[in-house]
Protein backbone atom coordinates (compact mmCIF):
# COMPACT_ATOMS: atom_id res chain seq x y z
CA UNK A 1 0.00 0.00 0.00
CA UNK A 2 2.47 2.34 1.15
CA UNK A 3 4.40 1.34 -1.98
CA UNK A 4 1.50 2.61 -4.52
CA UNK A 5 1.02 5.30 -2.42
CA UNK A 6 4.40 6.30 -3.03
CA UNK A 7 4.32 5.55 -6.84
CA UNK A 8 1.15 7.55 -7.34
CA UNK A 9 2.78 10.18 -5.47
CA UNK A 10 5.85 10.02 -7.66
CA UNK A 11 3.64 10.52 -10.60
CA UNK A 12 1.89 13.08 -9.86
CA UNK A 13 4.99 15.03 -8.60
CA UNK A 14 6.43 13.88 -12.66
CA UNK A 15 2.87 15.30 -14.43
CA UNK A 16 3.22 18.81 -12.04
CA UNK A 17 6.77 19.34 -13.28
CA UNK A 18 6.20 18.77 -17.06
CA UNK A 19 3.08 21.29 -16.64
CA UNK A 20 5.58 23.77 -15.13
CA UNK A 21 8.50 23.21 -17.24
CA UNK A 22 5.90 22.57 -20.42
CA UNK A 23 8.68 20.61 -22.32
CA UNK A 24 6.96 21.03 -25.46
CA UNK A 25 7.64 25.26 -25.71
CA UNK A 26 10.99 24.67 -23.87
CA UNK A 27 11.70 22.02 -27.67
CA UNK A 28 10.52 24.90 -29.81
CA UNK A 29 10.71 28.28 -28.51
CA UNK A 30 13.89 27.74 -28.59
CA UNK A 31 14.03 27.12 -32.34
CA UNK A 32 12.43 30.46 -32.79
CA UNK A 33 14.59 32.20 -31.06
CA UNK A 34 17.63 30.76 -32.63
CA UNK A 35 16.04 31.22 -36.31
CA UNK A 36 15.93 35.12 -35.51
CA UNK A 37 19.24 35.61 -33.18
CA UNK A 38 21.61 33.26 -35.48
CA UNK A 39 21.93 36.27 -38.10
CA UNK A 40 22.53 38.69 -35.33
CA UNK A 41 24.88 36.21 -33.97
CA UNK A 42 26.70 35.92 -37.62
CA UNK A 43 26.80 39.87 -37.77
CA UNK A 44 28.14 40.78 -34.78
CA UNK A 45 31.10 37.79 -35.45
CA UNK A 46 31.77 38.70 -39.02
CA UNK A 47 32.16 42.65 -37.23
CA UNK A 48 34.65 41.57 -34.78
CA UNK A 49 37.07 39.15 -36.77
CA UNK A 50 38.84 40.16 -40.63
CA UNK A 51 36.60 39.46 -43.22
CA UNK A 52 39.30 38.05 -45.67
CA UNK A 53 37.22 35.32 -47.21
CA UNK A 54 34.66 35.83 -50.18
CA UNK A 55 31.53 36.22 -48.95
CA UNK A 56 29.65 33.10 -49.13
CA UNK A 57 32.85 31.76 -47.36
CA UNK A 58 32.70 33.82 -44.87
CA UNK A 59 28.68 33.27 -44.33
CA UNK A 60 29.65 29.40 -44.11
CA UNK A 61 32.23 30.36 -41.37
CA UNK A 62 29.99 32.55 -39.34
CA UNK A 63 26.86 30.42 -39.85
CA UNK A 64 28.84 27.28 -38.09
CA UNK A 65 30.75 29.08 -35.50
CA UNK A 66 27.36 30.72 -34.02
CA UNK A 67 25.59 26.87 -34.25
CA UNK A 68 27.95 25.61 -32.43
CA UNK A 69 28.47 28.21 -29.65
CA UNK A 70 26.41 27.45 -26.13
CA UNK A 71 25.87 31.21 -25.57
CA UNK A 72 23.84 31.78 -28.80
CA UNK A 73 21.68 28.60 -27.52
CA UNK A 74 21.23 29.77 -24.30
CA UNK A 75 20.06 33.37 -25.89
CA UNK A 76 17.75 31.34 -28.24
CA UNK A 77 15.76 30.25 -25.14
CA UNK A 78 15.33 33.35 -22.94
CA UNK A 79 14.85 35.33 -27.11
CA UNK A 80 12.14 31.87 -27.92
CA UNK A 81 9.83 33.01 -25.07
CA UNK A 82 10.19 36.89 -26.24
CA UNK A 83 9.16 36.30 -29.71
CA UNK A 84 5.90 33.64 -28.09
CA UNK A 85 4.61 36.83 -26.57
CA UNK A 86 5.33 39.16 -29.09
CA UNK A 87 3.78 36.35 -31.44
CA UNK A 88 0.73 35.72 -29.24
CA UNK A 89 -0.08 39.55 -28.96
CA UNK A 90 0.57 40.47 -32.58
CA UNK A 91 -0.45 37.31 -34.37
CA UNK A 92 -2.66 34.75 -32.40
CA UNK A 93 -4.71 36.87 -30.73
CA UNK A 94 -6.10 39.08 -33.80
CA UNK A 95 -7.06 35.65 -35.43
CA UNK A 96 -10.82 35.41 -36.04
CA UNK A 97 -12.63 32.93 -33.31
CA UNK A 98 -15.04 30.40 -35.59
CA UNK A 99 -18.88 30.43 -35.21
CA UNK A 100 -19.68 28.14 -32.57
CA UNK A 101 -21.08 24.78 -34.51
CA UNK A 102 -22.64 21.52 -33.49
CA UNK A 103 -20.49 19.13 -31.63
CA UNK A 104 -19.90 15.63 -33.03
CA UNK A 105 -19.73 13.51 -30.55
CA UNK A 106 -18.86 10.72 -32.52
CA UNK A 107 -15.09 12.76 -32.91
CA UNK A 108 -11.88 11.73 -31.25
CA UNK A 109 -11.94 15.41 -29.21
CA UNK A 110 -15.34 14.93 -28.02
CA UNK A 111 -14.78 11.21 -26.74
CA UNK A 112 -10.93 11.67 -25.26
CA UNK A 113 -12.11 12.90 -22.03
CA UNK A 114 -14.00 9.86 -21.46
CA UNK A 115 -11.41 7.64 -23.02
CA UNK A 116 -8.36 9.37 -21.39
CA UNK A 117 -10.36 8.45 -17.88
CA UNK A 118 -10.65 5.28 -18.60
CA UNK A 119 -14.33 5.89 -18.62
CA UNK A 120 -13.97 6.73 -14.39
CA UNK A 121 -15.61 9.90 -13.82
CA UNK A 122 -13.07 12.09 -11.56
CA UNK A 123 -13.91 12.73 -7.92
CA UNK A 124 -15.46 16.02 -7.03
CA UNK A 125 -12.35 17.77 -5.05
CA UNK A 126 -9.42 16.63 -7.21
CA UNK A 127 -7.66 18.27 -9.99
CA UNK A 128 -8.25 16.22 -12.64
CA UNK A 129 -9.03 17.56 -15.95
CA UNK A 130 -9.19 15.20 -18.99
CA UNK A 131 -9.46 17.41 -21.29
CA UNK A 132 -6.24 19.79 -20.62
CA UNK A 133 -3.90 17.30 -21.66
CA UNK A 134 -5.74 17.61 -25.56
CA UNK A 135 -6.86 20.99 -25.68
CA UNK A 136 -2.98 22.33 -24.53
CA UNK A 137 -1.52 19.71 -27.06
CA UNK A 138 -2.96 20.64 -29.96
CA UNK A 139 -2.70 24.59 -29.38
CA UNK A 140 1.38 23.60 -29.59
CA UNK A 141 0.29 22.97 -33.37
CA UNK A 142 -0.85 26.41 -33.75
CA UNK A 143 2.04 28.18 -32.03
CA UNK A 144 4.62 26.32 -33.74
CA UNK A 145 2.77 27.38 -36.96
CA UNK A 146 3.27 30.79 -36.10
CA UNK A 147 6.45 31.25 -34.06
CA UNK A 148 9.02 29.52 -35.85
CA UNK A 149 8.22 30.92 -39.24
CA UNK A 150 7.64 34.45 -37.57
CA UNK A 151 11.52 33.78 -35.85
CA UNK A 152 12.53 32.73 -39.66
CA UNK A 153 10.79 35.90 -40.66
CA UNK A 154 12.52 37.94 -38.40
CA UNK A 155 15.80 37.12 -39.58
CA UNK A 156 15.25 37.96 -42.93
CA UNK A 157 15.52 42.02 -42.95
CA UNK A 158 19.11 40.89 -40.69
CA UNK A 159 20.27 38.44 -43.40
CA UNK A 160 20.03 41.88 -45.56
CA UNK A 161 22.07 43.95 -43.21
CA UNK A 162 24.88 41.42 -42.67
CA UNK A 163 25.52 41.19 -46.45
CA UNK A 164 25.07 45.12 -46.04
CA UNK A 165 27.59 45.55 -43.75
CA UNK A 166 29.81 42.92 -45.25
CA UNK A 167 29.70 45.12 -48.38
CA UNK A 168 30.94 48.12 -46.46
CA UNK A 169 33.86 45.88 -44.85
CA UNK A 170 35.31 45.07 -48.29
CA UNK A 171 34.26 48.05 -50.18
CA UNK A 172 38.26 49.00 -50.48
CA UNK A 173 39.08 45.35 -51.62
CA UNK A 174 39.46 44.37 -55.36
CA UNK A 175 37.25 46.48 -58.22
CA UNK A 176 34.79 48.47 -56.19
CA UNK A 177 32.85 48.68 -59.21
CA UNK A 178 32.63 45.49 -60.21
CA UNK A 179 29.21 43.09 -59.08
CA UNK A 180 30.14 40.36 -56.91
CA UNK A 181 28.66 37.26 -54.56
CA UNK A 182 28.28 39.69 -51.96
CA UNK A 183 26.33 42.12 -54.09
CA UNK A 184 23.70 39.66 -55.31
CA UNK A 185 23.32 37.88 -51.56
CA UNK A 186 22.36 41.48 -50.19
CA UNK A 187 19.82 41.93 -53.31
CA UNK A 188 18.51 38.26 -52.77
CA UNK A 189 18.31 39.13 -48.76
CA UNK A 190 16.30 42.20 -49.67
CA UNK A 191 13.94 41.11 -52.06
CA UNK A 192 13.25 37.76 -49.82
CA UNK A 193 12.44 39.98 -47.03
CA UNK A 194 9.82 42.27 -48.67
CA UNK A 195 8.30 39.31 -50.35
CA UNK A 196 7.99 37.60 -46.91
CA UNK A 197 6.69 40.49 -44.73
CA UNK A 198 4.45 42.24 -47.39
CA UNK A 199 3.38 38.71 -49.42
CA UNK A 200 4.01 35.53 -48.04
CA UNK A 201 3.30 36.11 -44.29
CA UNK A 202 0.19 38.41 -44.55
CA UNK A 203 -1.52 36.77 -47.87
CA UNK A 204 -0.42 32.83 -47.45
CA UNK A 205 0.91 31.79 -44.06
CA UNK A 206 -1.22 33.27 -41.94
CA UNK A 207 -5.07 33.11 -43.63
CA UNK A 208 -4.73 29.69 -45.18
CA UNK A 209 -1.97 27.85 -42.90
CA UNK A 210 -2.12 29.33 -39.12
CA UNK A 211 -5.44 30.68 -38.72
CA UNK A 212 -7.33 27.80 -39.76
CA UNK A 213 -4.96 25.69 -37.62
CA UNK A 214 -6.17 28.11 -34.86
CA UNK A 215 -9.63 28.01 -36.09
CA UNK A 216 -9.67 24.18 -35.85
CA UNK A 217 -8.10 24.39 -31.92
CA UNK A 218 -10.81 26.38 -30.74
CA UNK A 219 -13.70 23.83 -32.43
CA UNK A 220 -11.10 20.81 -30.67
CA UNK A 221 -11.41 22.81 -27.40
CA UNK A 222 -15.23 23.25 -27.23
CA UNK A 223 -15.74 19.66 -28.16
CA UNK A 224 -13.51 18.34 -25.67
CA UNK A 225 -14.63 20.49 -22.96
CA UNK A 226 -18.50 19.50 -24.34
CA UNK A 227 -17.36 16.18 -23.74
CA UNK A 228 -15.79 16.47 -20.21
CA UNK A 229 -19.53 17.92 -18.81
CA UNK A 230 -21.00 15.42 -20.55
CA UNK A 231 -18.85 12.80 -19.21
CA UNK A 232 -18.89 13.92 -15.99
CA UNK A 233 -22.85 14.83 -15.71
CA UNK A 234 -23.85 11.04 -16.78
CA UNK A 235 -19.89 8.81 -17.10
CA UNK A 236 -21.84 5.57 -17.59
CA UNK A 237 -23.29 6.66 -21.13
CA UNK A 238 -21.35 6.15 -23.92
CA UNK A 239 -20.56 8.87 -26.31
CA UNK A 240 -22.97 7.39 -29.21
CA UNK A 241 -25.96 7.38 -26.76
CA UNK A 242 -26.18 11.44 -25.20
CA UNK A 243 -29.23 11.83 -27.56
CA UNK A 244 -30.89 13.21 -24.33
CA UNK A 245 -28.25 15.99 -23.92
CA UNK A 246 -28.77 17.25 -27.70
CA UNK A 247 -32.08 17.71 -27.26
CA UNK A 248 -31.69 20.08 -24.10
CA UNK A 249 -29.33 22.09 -26.23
Amino acid sequence: MATGDLLKSAVDSWDKLTDILNVGRVIFYPAAGFCALLPVAMTLRMLSHPTAAPYWAQFVLDLTACCKSGAVWIASLVFGFLIANIGFVTVIDRFTMPMPEPIDKSSYTYSYPRLFSGGVAPKEGTGHDYAAWLIAEYYRYVEIAVYIPYGILLSLPVYSVYSLLYLIRTSGQGDSLALNASHYAFALWTIGSVIAWAVIWPEFWLPRVAEPLFQGWVQARRSAIQGLQDFVADPKTKPGETQSSDKKQ
